[in-house]
């Protein structure tokens, strides 16, 4: 999602971009795609020195391959996103949350010691919940199923706080990053522009498809029973009974740091 955005600022700023993928590229005008994996990092032809490497897939797949990257290319420094997930599902009663929490935390550390140990500047974006309609893999989900069912199926009152954040937005937030010395070996909260209940957030996927609201409030035991259900399905398979519990904690982090560093300035809420 934030490539979509950050990959065409790049280029109209005048950098020499060059992008790391897997699988075939799409075809982006002043951009160089290099086919390869992080999972195996002499899979990826980089003899060129780098200025600033940015890194949009899983932290914790980036120390292993940047330390072994660094044996035959500089790098000046990166910048990797992590996710505020690190804190608010540190508690899950999932393991495979746990997990994630796990992956973020080491992903995050050995990122620090790798890039001090090459004398690499770092800096670390944590977003909170990321969206971009079409193209996320939460939001897009609520939308799809209020489109299809007309209602949308609410735990409790729905008054835990959130923050959405666009896409566009942690886009940007590189690009500020780029010009700015404040940022170098620190991790920042992104968030959204707004503080909104749950509910409200999940009104407003409503009001971007002129759908009337309508909310069915479902006891906590028979919810647990819905997700485990769709979970049967492989497109599900992510959903966990955890998810719907946080629909009442509040999941809110200052970005201010973001703010002061680099005139981080996220948008209001509107899908």
């Amino acid at each position: 999602m934030i490539g979509h955005f950050l990959l065409p600022m790049l280029v109209r700023d005048g950098h020499e971009v060059f992008a790391l993928s897997r699988g075939d590229p799409p075809a982006l005008e002043g951009v160089c795609w290099i086919k390869g994996d992080l999972c195996d990092p002499e899979s990826i032809n980089l003899y060129e020195n780098v200025d600033v490497w940015i890194n949009l897939t899983l932290i914790s797949l980036l120390p292993d391959a940047l330390a072994i990257l660094l044996k035959r290319v500089h790098v000046n420094r990166v910048i990797a996103f992590s996710s505020t997930s690190r804190f608010t599902k540190v508690h899950s009663n999932t393991e495979f949350e746990r997990n994630i929490v796990s992956s973020l935390i080491d992903g995050e550390s050995k990122l620090s010691e790798v890039c001090e140990y090459h004398n690499v500047l770092w800096t670390v974006f944590r977003p909170t919940l990321i969206y971009c309609l079409g193209r996320d893999k939460s939001l897009t989900l609520v939308a799809d199923k209020i489109r299809r069912f007309r209602f949308f199926p609410l735990l409790g009152r729905g008054r835990g706080l959130r923050q959405p954040v666009h896409a566009e937005d942690l886009a940007i937030a590189c690009v500020q990053a780029l010009y700015s010395h404040k940022v170098n070996n620190k991790a920042y909260n992104l968030s959204g522009g707004e503080v909104l209940s749950y509910r409200l957030m999940v009104e407003r996927l409503f009001d971007s498809q002129h759908i009337r609201p309508r909310f069915i409030r479902v006891p906590t035991i028979l919810f647990s029973l819905l997700i485990k259900v769709m979970r049967v399905l492989p497109k599900y398979r992510y959903l966990t009974v955890d998810m719907a519990d946080r629909m009442q904690l509040d999941m809110v982090f200052s970005h201010a740091d973001a703010s002061d560093d680099f005139d981080y300035a996220p948008r209001t809420f509107h899908p």
